[in-house]
């Protein structure tokens, strides 16, 4: 008779099932991250407003900034429910998803590590006590992360003496 180990087969990593509820968990995370960077740039966007007074703005350079952050905060949320919409295609296939998303981002207003690091908040924050999915959802992430990261490289590789251009 052969000796097992007792803890032999008792973690095996999170099954089908625990996948599909990991990347449900994960896009709908992703959707609110968006949500609330949507918010903030409607926010933003009508205080614009505020700022007009009888058609004169003496504080024009404030409005320029406001408005570009208005429009990246747009991109990027635009960008996290893309990312949302790709994990959740290609459930169980997270290098896929990041590839896929690669070649449909627009190109200009956003960074590799903002779009990352949103994708890292929405790992760390879903609303569930399904600690197998939570685990799943924290490991889509990151193999999104760094396919997505490695694919942004190779498609757009660091321009010649300027660093590292993350830049999307």
């Amino acid at each position: 008779m052969e000796d097992e180990h007792p803890m032999e087969g008792a973690f095996t990593g999170p099954g089908p099932q625990d996948v599909a509820n990991g990347t449900a968990i994960l896009a709908s995370a992703l959707t609110r991250e968006a949500e609330s960077l949507a918010i903030a740039a409607a926010g933003l966007r009508s205080t614009l407003d505020l700022f007009v007074i009888d058609g004169f703005s003496p504080e024009a350079e404030d409005r320029r900034v406001m408005r570009e952050g208005t429009r990246e905060a747009a991109a990027l949320a635009g960008a996290l429910l893309l990312t949302a919409r790709q994990l959740l295609r290609f459930t169980g296939e997270p290098a896929r998803a990041a590839h896929e998303t690669i070649g449909r981002l627009p190109r200009g207003s956003l960074s590799v590590g903002e779009l990352i690091g949103h994708l890292r908040a929405a790992a760390l924050a879903p609303v569930t006590d399904d600690g197998a999915a939570r685990i799943a959802a924290a490991t889509i992430a990151e193999t999104f992360a760094e396919e997505f990261e490695a694919a942004w490289r190779k498609a757009a590789p660091p321009a010649a003496g300027t660093g590292d251009n993350h830049g999307l």
